[in-house]
């Protein structure tokens, strides 16, 4: 993709940040969270109303609210904390030489080059903004944001903001929820080796890994939900669903290519926020705020798709269960902690059994970002060849799913030609992103 020319700029905070805020203590999710960058794009039909003066006059202004994602991480304390010192955010406006729908059309998109680059390292910023126009008048907007410092929802909450203030050129109103609640409740510790990522989780040394698009329309999941209804009192989310049916695909391909089944494992990430009854976790605050839970299938042969529903849905349904049981700050830790090093465990078992980790990017309403010139017409996720994985994330209709899948190149030629997800997605899906 060419590139006619770049502006780059670090954009700090409108105004400086209180002397007061200036250090950020990580909490104990943060310290949890891998040392990667979470990009995501949003994607703007040509209008006349766009203005690039106005979308970095309203970041500045939302910085303000903000204020760690324009720090740096501190070197003093092993990174455990943020200087708030107001460096700045990376911000790119690159001028691309093609239409947008032309763009679209061709098999590189979307491309990593409509982000600006991040490597995590002390100096780096905490957050990239690469605004992409196009010949035709239409825009990408880039977003990519340290893990270290935000999950999902913080992203979300973030450009939720930003957005309202590029499109009403004022603040909200009130106070925001706050960076350093979290880490007032869990406080980072020592960590062991047992709950701690080793560094070839994302080594990008191992076998090539292509990511595919599949989208699964309204049509398609209620199908799908009708054949489990149909056979069990099983009433499974679309998360659940879809994240059962891609599990059920990948442990055929397994053991078809093994020559037997294997233990297999479904990680995913669950949002602590509104599943507890401590009064003292709010269910707004900013930073890392999830735990891992973990789905298990013995080796066995011919499972059914209500086999997997049941046991992604029942797993869901415990571990927020168990959270909402914790009478205390130290029974929610005991509980992240214990299925945290329950995951290393299973990572370091190696080829002994099969590990997939999944995340839901669902009802985050990334849809709603109007800058002032409209809602995007599609918000997307972009390739990962660091890991294999499935991110789950809504359609523009909010009723269906794009699961972008991360596989080995060999799996996932499988993986697309499976006779279940064949029938089960739009002939969108096999646009390549690899």
């Amino acid at each position: 993709m060419a590139n006619l020319e770049m502006i780059r700029k670090m954009l700090k905070p409108s105004t400086p940040t209180p002397n007061h805020l200036r250090t950020l203590k990580l909490s104990f999710f943060d310290q949890l969270a891998l040392p990667v960058y979470v990009p995501i794009l949003f994607y703007y039909l040509p209008s006349v109303k766009i203005s690039c003066d106005k979308l970095q006059k309203s970041l500045s202004e939302t910085l303000t609210k903000f204020y760690p994602l324009a720090g740096r991480f501190s070197e003093d304390d092993d990174e455990l904390s943020i200087h708030c010192n107001d460096e700045g955010v990376e911000y790119i406006e690159s001028k691309v030489n093609m239409d947008l729908a032309e763009f679209l059309r061709t098999e590189h998109a979307p491309k990593i080059d409509l982000l600006p680059e991040m490597d995590h390292l002390p100096s780096s910023p905490l957050l990239g903004i690469q605004v992409n126009l196009f010949n035709c008048g239409g825009l990408v907007i880039g977003t990519h944001i340290s893990h270290k410092i935000a999950d999902a929802f913080t992203l979300a909450t973030f450009v939720k903001e930003w957005a309202h203030t590029s499109l009403t050129g004022t603040l909200k109103a009130g106070s925001l929820p706050s960076f350093g609640h979290l880490s007032s409740l869990f406080p980072t510790r020592v960590l062991s080796g047992t709950t701690q990522f080793p560094s070839y989780i994302i080594n990008t040394t191992r076998p090539k890994i292509v990511t595919r698009r599949f989208i699964f329309d309204a049509l398609a999941i209620a199908n799908l939900k009708n054949s489990i209804e149909d056979s069990t009192a099983i009433r499974p989310t679309r998360v659940v669903l879809i994240m059962s049916l891609i599990w059920k695909v990948l442990v055929g391909i397994s053991t078809a290519k093994n020559g037997h089944s294997r233990d297999s494992s479904l990680l995913f990430l669950i949002n602590l926020r509104g599943k507890s009854n401590l009064p003292s976790l709010d269910d707004d605050g900013l930073g890392n705020c999830t735990m891992y839970g973990i789905a298990n299938m013995e080796a066995r042969k011919d499972e059914e798709l209500n086999d997997f529903v049941k046991l992604v849905g029942n797993t869901i349904g415990d571990t927020c269960v168990a959270i909402g049981k914790a009478e205390s700050v130290d029974d929610i830790s005991s509980l992240v902690v214990n299925n945290q090093r329950k995951v290393i465990e299973k990572f370091a078992q190696g080829d002994e059994i099969d590990v997939y980790p999944s995340t839901s990017w669902c009802r985050f309403c990334w849809y709603e970002a109007d800058f002032g010139w409209g809602k995007p017409f599609w918000v997307s996720l972009v390739e990962c060849d660091a890991f294999e994985g499935i991110s789950l994330i809504d359609t523009k209709d909010g009723d269906g799913i794009e699961a972008w899948v991360s596989l080995k190149e060999n799996d996932m030629a499988q993986f697309e030609r499976d006779p279940n997800i064949l029938s089960s997605t739009s002939k969108l899906a096999f646009h390549s992103f690899g």
